[in-house]
């Protein structure tokens, strides 16, 4: 399954935002307007799929640093498709409540049973409510099968959902398709490697971060044979776009831990290591490694502004180099960027850019095949490439009478 439709209300700075999504979606606004949070949205959403709503929720820090400020209250909808079905769900989350009286009754035993409150409240995302579709027909949930043994007694709500991996949205024919959707929203993958955190160790943590912390102790823990193709695969693009690294390699140190070199045989001054690899070179090669080592689950690549560092010339490469990845690897992709010559690719259609716009009800956002913007619609129908199209609108000057 493939997700087609996307809606937001009330996350983080979002009042309210819907798009279509088909291979590939391009995220562009001025500073500050949500382009981390709208990956964020779905990294989220990824996050009940795998792990359910409690760790998502303790992960992202509750409503208190996930809801738009001021709302209690906050919505996703996703539509997700194959060639057999269409299903449509809706999740709504609230602040969680405590009741003033903190003894609850147990319904088993009818017993007086006091839980002791080690959190406050607006730090809890509960249940407002769910919907669920497949093929326009609505599906009653049936709350017996949504089930939590973890679930917190005496929070006022459910902090467990039909998402989270292991609840059922019934026992009928229906819940093998809703098992599709789980799948698709669990292949999430979020791709933002932090040249200075690469460098970082892990330091007894075993899974990595979002950045890219531990990144050498991990490339190790590849056997020979995967990181040898691995790194076969990264070596000609490195070249082509880095004259720097004419032949990527690496060696092994003592337990966990690679060192990637690159040295060229004609030249025996070129010999050098990652530690003296500029940020954007090592940068690209966190992309390229994440790229090339995606586990089979992911349906969806998250890329936040992958030109950061690159020179002009290899941004403008990006758009048919990461199409042929998502054709390659049957993936979807959501990119943000603020770079000019990434748009300016001519195989990006109005409908694969969602541009942002701030506004007193909270950001909210378009594409630029449906925008209502006349200048818009004017440069789409002239067929101005995108990146044209966003400076029309998203223009944005130091004054030239600015002093300091």
């Amino acid at each position: 399954m493939k997700l087609t439709h996307v809606s937001l209300t009330n996350w983080r700075n979002f009042g309210h935002i819907e798009f279509d999504l088909d291979s590939r979606l391009f995220v562009v606004g001025p500073n500050s307007s949500g382009k981390t949070n709208l990956l964020g949205a779905l990294r989220f959403l990824g996050d009940i799929a795998r792990r359910g709503l409690r760790a998502a929720n303790e992960d992202w820090g509750g409503p208190k640093h996930c809801f738009r400020t001021g709302s209690s209250e906050a919505g996703f909808s996703i539509t997700a498709s194959s060639d057999e079905h269409t299903v449509e769900y809706a999740l709504s989350l609230r602040t969680g409540r405590l009741p003033s009286d903190l003894h609850t009754h147990d319904g088993a035993t009818d017993g007086v049973i006091e839980f002791p409150v080690e959190f406050p409240a607006e730090r809890i995302a509960v249940i407002n409510q769910e919907r669920l579709r497949i093929d326009q027909r609505t599906i009653a949930i049936d709350s017996t099968h949504v089930t939590s043994p973890t679930s917190i007694p005496v929070l006022l709500g459910k902090d467990y959902s039909l998402l989270d991996p292991g609840s059922a949205a019934s026992t009928g024919n229906e819940q093998p398709v809703f098992e599709q959707v789980r799948q698709c929203v669990s292949g999430v993958r979020y791709i933002h490697p932090n040249p200075k955190k690469m460098k970082e160790r892990l330091e007894g943590r075993f899974e990595p971060d979002d950045h890219g912390t531990g990144f050498f102790q991990l490339a190790g823990r590849f056997p020979a044979t995967a990181l040898d193709a691995v790194v076969a695969r990264i070596r000609p693009i490195m070249a082509a776009t880095v004259p720097e690294v004419p032949h990527l390699s690496y060696r092994r140190l003592a337990g966990e831990e690679v060192v990637f070199y690159s040295d060229d045989p004609q030249s025996a001054s070129s010999y050098s290591t990652h530690d003296q690899f500029s940020e954007g070179t090592l940068r690209l090669l966190g992309i390229l490694f994440d790229l090339a080592t995606l586990p089979r689950s992911t349906t969806l690549v998250l890329l936040e502004e992958p030109e950061t560092f690159l020179q002009p010339s290899v941004v403008r490469s990006l758009p048919s180099f990461l199409a042929e990845v998502a054709y390659s690897k049957q993936v979807q992709m959501v990119i943000t960027t603020h770079s000019p010559e990434l748009l300016s690719d001519e195989t990006i259609g109005a409908d694969q850019v969602l541009l942002l716009r701030t506004t007193e009800k909270g950001t909210t956002g378009e594409l630029l095949s449906e925008s209502e913007d006349p200048r818009i619609r004017a440069a789409v129908e002239a067929q101005f490439p995108p990146s044209e199209v966003v400076e029309l609108t998203a223009r944005h000057e130091i004054p030239s009478n600015a002093v300091m």
